[in-house]
């Protein structure tokens, strides 16, 4: 995915003064000289420089404001040019179109500059994750929190409690590489108070992390529910653009999918989350496709939970066409401080049947997102609900410092119980071996955060949300 020179629109579609093509890599600057009119005027910036560029197109020429970044002094490392000319899109498809046929310049994917960043050593993961943060920020406490991790401030304090791990850890191997020696330093109760040290290290960190901040005028609703309830089409439908993959197949969406809509002056982001059922006396939804890998499944209810925790509101859709008692169970059970029932697929009954299902739930929403039934009515309710999510805010206490992404979250949380799981072991006499594979889970957690260990199918993941051109 990284090899060669990549392209794309770095400014928003629409109407606008001035539109910016963004190239990255090693045929940046050559393919945009081949076009030049006036070449010499790209050798005159050596490593930082913004010049009047005349491009050929078609026969005809354009002229361009080009500012030129020469690797190792630009955002990727890379050597990167952004070309800035009126927004025309004919005009920028143009240049575009021009630049691609040429020889190692290729369209780049979601996130491609940023992931560039994070590969060359510009940025960690989670002032990588901060970008996409920035950008979808709503509130200006998001922005600010979003900032602080966007500056490194987040992977310093991560690595300095994944340093104090990596101490104690190297000297628990140490207790056990030498066992036979009688040496105070070693003692079973220092190891125990220097895990306990580093597991309130982490759950301050926790504390001053949160996967958002509301703000004012801001709701954050989750769409729940058991498989084929059509929580993808629904979302599909509120957004007004496809955003969430629908699918027949049970188990289709396994990240959460969001996207954000202002309702009047509410900002509400909606997110659709992978289908399944309640655990009595928890939030966690299970029961997802049993063909998953168990890593994979773990993953996906982890995520799920999280969502659901971080929640001020959850719509638990039911399929009005189906059958649904086990479904009405879960949502009776269902543990949430705001939560609607919404019957779906209404579409599919014919008037009398319903007539019957509103009667008998007079408290449910209905509603269809193949013809729109009940839209305005499920947006009308979600407004309503905004005042008791504001009340639990102004009792929640100071806002977190940090904003994360549900990755960062479910990382902190494997490594705090990977560390649970170390106590529990110096407690009870296991052995150091035990311990000390528990230690290096939870260091394992940490670096996934940072990014110092993340698997490439993690990266994919993180980075398939961000803008392309990002």
């Amino acid at each position: 995915m990284l090899e060669g020179t990549i392209l794309a629109c770095a400014t928003a579609p629409g109407v606008s003064a001035r539109g910016v093509l963004r190239l990255s890599g090693p045929a940046a600057i050559p393919s945009l000289r081949s076009l030049a009119v006036n070449p010499v005027v790209l050798d005159g910036c050596p490593g930082f420089g913004s010049v009047a560029l005349a491009l050929e197109l078609d026969g005809a020429r354009l002229d361009a404001w080009v500012t030129v970044y020469r690797a190792p002094r630009s955002y990727t490392r890379e050597d990167v040019v952004e070309v800035h000319l009126p927004s025309s899109l004919p005009l920028m498809g143009m240049l575009a179109r021009a630049l691609v046929i040429r020889d190692g310049v290729r369209w780049a994917g979601p996130g491609e500059f940023t992931l560039r960043a994070f590969r060359n050593g510009r940025i960690d993961l989670a002032q990588a994750e901060a970008v996409a943060q920035v950008i979808s920020a709503t509130e200006e406490a998001e922005l600010r929190a979003a900032r602080r991790g966007l500056s490194g401030e987040l992977g310093a304090v991560v690595r300095a409690v994944a340093d104090r791990l990596t101490g104690t850890l190297a000297l628990m191997e140490a207790c056990i590489d030498f066992a036979d020696e009688d040496i105070p330093e070693f003692s079973g109760g220092r190891l125990s108070g220097e895990v306990g040290e580093i597991v309130a290290a982490v759950d301050r960190l926790k504390r001053s992390t949160s996967l958002r901040l509301a703000g004012e005028g801001s709701f954050h609703c989750v769409l729940a529910g058991l498989p084929n309830a059509g929580k993808s089409s629904l979302l599909n439908a509120l957004l007004g653009r496809r955003e969430a993959l629908v699918s027949e197949l049970a188990g289709t969406t396994r990240d959460p999918v969001r996207g954000t809509t202002r309702e009047g002056a509410l900002s509400v982001t909606w997110v659709d989350l992978a289908g399944g059922y309640p655990r009595p006396g928890e939030r966690l939804v299970s029961g997802l496709d049993g063909r998953m890998n168990p890593e994979t499944r773990a993953a996906v209810e982890r995520l799920t939970s999280l969502e659901l925790e971080h929640a001020d509101g959850v719509l638990w859709l039911v399929d009005a066409a189906g059958e649904y008692p086990e479904s009405l169970e879960a949502f009776e059970s269902f543990e949430a401080a705001v939560k609607l029932l919404v019957f779906n697929k209404v579409d599919l009954l014919d008037a009398p049947a319903r007539a019957s299902l509103a009667g008998r739930y007079p408290a449910a929403l209905l509603t269809s997102a193949l013809d729109g039934t009940g839209l305005d009515e499920l947006r009308a309710a979600v407004g309503k609900c905004t005042a008791a999510a504001s009340r639990q805010g102004s009792l929640a206490g100071e806002p977190a410092r940090f904003l994360v992404s549900s990755h960062q979250e479910a990382a902190l949380q494997l490594s705090r119980e990977a560390l649970d799981r170390a106590l529990d072991v110096l407690d009870s006499g296991a052995g150091l071996e035990l311990a000390a594979a528990d230690l290096r889970d939870a260091l394992r957690s940490l670096e996934d955060l940072i990014g110092e260990v993340t698997p490439d199918d993690v990266l994919d993941r993180v980075f398939a949300g961000f803008c392309v051109g990002k």
